[in-house]
């Protein structure tokens, strides 16, 4: 049989650790913090600043990253050059007091692409009609979207948590950046007007492809240390 005292000292001891537990995150001990992270939105870095005792921070970050991919829109290939920039501003809370926190803000998205028609054949199809490479030179656009993006999302990791100066992050989420404003020229366009009207359709429908990216979505892991 456990004793009477056994029992005291037990749960004493258990007070003691949830104490501890519990107790040691609300410090904020650190005043600042900055971590890298690689994830969706690219490579990058962030600082944190602590707000609200233990239950909010506020973070700057900066993403990049270049990559190449490749689409078929309207019958032809294009080769896209993809550039992700994008500057987060957050405001974390942490429902528990530490660890895990819900997020919102806003994000300026800089993401774009330069993309390049490939002809097949020696043909570009546009719109759906094939045209002879040699009559329309190089066919090219861009691709941009609106700046200012909100965020949403939740995650986890505390540079003020008082436990530990380095802490791990992850974050889950997506900004809205909307639909993309989409360009398609050609380097004979002056010379080809009657062909205008298939470039503007053919911008349309490579515009439509990439509106399942209205939502872009944000997963982010890091490591950072608190001062």
């Amino acid at each position: 049989m456990i004793s009477g005292a056994s029992s005291r000292r037990g749960l004493a001891l258990l007070a003691g650790i949830l104490l501890v537990f519990f107790a040691a995150p609300a410090s904020r001990a650190s005043i600042l913090g900055v971590s890298a992270q690689v994830g969706t939105p690219g490579v990058g870095a962030t600082v944190w600043f602590p707000v609200a005792g233990s239950f909010a921070d506020i973070r700057l970050g900066f993403n990049t990253l270049s990559l190449n991919h490749t689409i078929n829109s309207g019958g032809n290939p294009y080769a896209l050059h993809v550039q992700l920039r994008s500057v987060p501003l957050l405001v974390d809370w942490y429902p528990l007091g530490f660890g895990f926190h819900l997020t919102g803000g806003v994000v300026y998205n800089g993401n774009r692409a330069d993309y390049t028609a490939e002809p097949q054949n020696g043909e570009y199809v546009i719109d759906g009609t094939s045209y002879p490479a040699a009559t329309l030179g190089t066919v090219s656009g861009t691709v941009t979207y609106p700046h200012l993006a909100p965020y949403l999302g939740f995650g986890f990791g505390d540079p003020f948590s008082g436990v530990l100066p380095v802490f791990f992050s992850a974050d889950f989420g997506a900004f809205y950046q909307k639909n993309p404003d989409v360009t398609l020229v050609s380097s004979q366009q002056s010379a080809n007007q009657a062909y205008a009207s298939q470039f503007a359709a053919q911008a349309g429908r490579i515009r439509s492809d990439l509106g399942k990216y209205r939502w872009y979505p944000v997963v982010s892991f890091g490591i950072g240390i608190g001062f």
